[in-house]
């Protein structure tokens, strides 16, 4: 009797054990940690992207900005040229020399803003098609999150309501076969007991020899697998 009240409390124990593992690997199981990682990726990507877009918007209007500048002093360049207040040839040929420098430096401000202007579209579709993705990895993350809580739920109200057997199971078990089992089961991942079948150990797959196999048909003597240790059991029913 004693020997199948503890096989009914091995039975809790790897249950419980069982459950212990799905409490700890449920994040893993529901992909939490996977996607939350995706998620973060998803987000220092898309903040590199914005920041390299503001430089490269403040490079925009400083360039526009020198533009400008250079178109004013054109016109002021021009306006001089014309006025008829300059009459030395050689700083007319100056001033002409300034007008093509300028109309140069112009040339090159305007080329590197065509090809920033470019690179600036490109990022903002870039940004605008991760931000798509971001949301939606935000969203399956959500789910997933509520996946796993109802599932770490589930799991610790069963673990609670075999904890609470697996105590009263305890209580019927006299400390001398308790104290043997906790010893064991420490030693054999929580299998202290090894069912027989066919005169085969359960745990090891060992054959048991026939003097073993005679004493088991006492279902309260403890009998020990001679290979792995176990307490062997054999139940008629």
């Amino acid at each position: 009797m004693q020997l199948k009240l503890l096989w009914e409390l091995q039975e809790l124990d790897l249950s419980i054990r069982e459950l212990d593992q799905k409490i700890e690997n449920a994040p893993l199981q529901s992909g939490v940690d996977e996607t939350e990682q995706e998620v973060e990726e998803e987000k220092n990507a898309l903040g590199e992207l914005e920041n390299q877009l503001k430089a490269d918007r403040k490079t925009m209007r400083q360039l526009e900005m020198d533009t400008q500048k250079i178109d004013d002093d054109r016109k002021e360049l021009t306006d001089n040229l014309y006025s008829g207040k300059v009459t030395n040839v050689k700083e007319l040929e100056q001033m002409h020399r300034k007008l093509d420098l300028l109309a140069a430096e112009k040339k090159k401000l305007e080329d590197k803003i065509i090809v920033l202007m470019e690179s600036i579209e490109e990022q903002e579709k870039a940004i605008a098609d991760l931000d798509s993705k971001l949301q939606r990895s935000v969203r399956e993350l959500e789910k997933k999150k509520n996946t796993l809580v109802t599932d770490l739920e589930r799991f610790k109200a069963e673990r609670v309501e075999l904890e609470a057997k697996r105590n009263l199971q305890a209580d019927k078990i006299e400390p001398k076969y308790m104290s043997k089992y906790n010893i064991l089961a420490g030693k054999n991942q929580g299998k202290a007991l090894a069912m027989v079948t066919n005169d085969l150990c359960g745990g090891c797959k060992v054959f048991i020899s026939s003097g073993l196999s005679g004493r088991l048909y006492n279902q309260d003597a403890m009998v020990y697998c001679e290979n792995c240790g176990r307490l062997l059991v054999r139940f008629d029913d």
